[in-house]
């Protein structure tokens, strides 16, 4: 699919699917990876048989997953910023991509359960008119990238470019009876993907997962904005990118890419402010 199609979907829909974005070799790769850094962090929790059932886990990119693994961190690095993901982006509109987090979905051990449908923007916003703020003022994209099979995800198409309904509305905020989590969401669809598919998709849409124990799931997302002249209101934490050298090994372009971020919340991050 041409950058144009690509574009014009998701002017539509707010997502594109992209088929064999990486490569099966590239999966078990990449999969090799998040597998490791899950079971690390699986152990580590306080309460591993519940964190088991949470639903995925965050910033990937922390040293101490690394420690011992040097160089798996400059390959995740490299898929982070891959020429594949790094274009498709550029396709979408985004010349100048500003990377902010990665994500790991997984099946919960036992508890099945639909997820909340939800727009990104909506967490810490006091009220609607922030929510709406935030969604004109910044950019945020998904990479959501299988490394098995994967329909977990639901989508409405279209909402990334407009208000809620009041039906939307009364199921995404929990209001009139309704629930956050019903099956009823008007015009939603189901996200399809094989191992190496991704979707892109606008953190701005409405949205949920769904999670299903015993039946494997292993989605790797990455996280996109670009720089903003608006003040932020969620700073990433700086996981391994203060650390020496840590871009040493990248190409020019996937260093200049993760240059941007550094640069962008550099100073944040010396001082402490950043969220976690």
């Amino acid at each position: 699919m041409d950058g144009r199609s690509l574009k014009s979907l998701w002017d539509e829909r707010g997502y594109v699917v992209v088929s064999r974005l990486f490569a099966a070799a590239r999966v078990v790769e990449l999969r090799a990876i998040c597998d490791r850094v899950f079971i690390e962090w699986l152990v580590a929790q306080p309460a591993p048989s519940h964190a088991a059932n949470q639903t995925n886990m965050a910033y990937l990119t922390e040293p101490q997953y690394f420690a011992q693994h040097p160089s798996q961190l400059t390959t995740l690095l490299r898929f982070i910023a891959d020429d594949h993901v790094l274009d498709t982006l550029a396709a979408l509109g985004v010349d100048a991509p500003l990377f902010h987090n990665t994500q790991l979905f997984f099946e919960p051990r036992d508890d099945t359960r639909a997820g909340d449908w939800h727009r990104d923007q909506q967490f810490g916003a006091p009220d609607a008119e922030t929510e709406q703020l935030r969604m004109h003022q910044h950019v945020g994209i998904h990479a959501h990238i299988a490394l098995v099979p994967d329909d977990h995800l639901e989508i409405v198409p279209g909402t990334h470019a407009r208000w809620d309904t009041a039906e939307e509305l009364a199921i995404r905020k929990g209001l009139n009876g309704c629930r956050p989590d019903a099956d009823e969401m008007p015009g939603a669809c189901r996200i399809t993907l094989d191992a190496g598919d991704a979707v892109f998709f606008s953190a701005w849409s409405i949205h949920r997962g769904r999670y299903v124990a015993g039946r494997p799931r292993r989605t790797f997302d990455a996280i996109y904005g670009a720089p903003s002249r608006f003040p932020t209101w969620y700073t990433p934490p700086p996981t391994c990118f203060l650390e020496p050298g840590v871009l040493n090994e990248l190409k020019p372009r996937a260093r200049a890419f993760f240059a941007r971020f550094v640069d962008t919340y550099r100073e944040r991050w010396l001082s402490g402010q950043y969220d976690i």
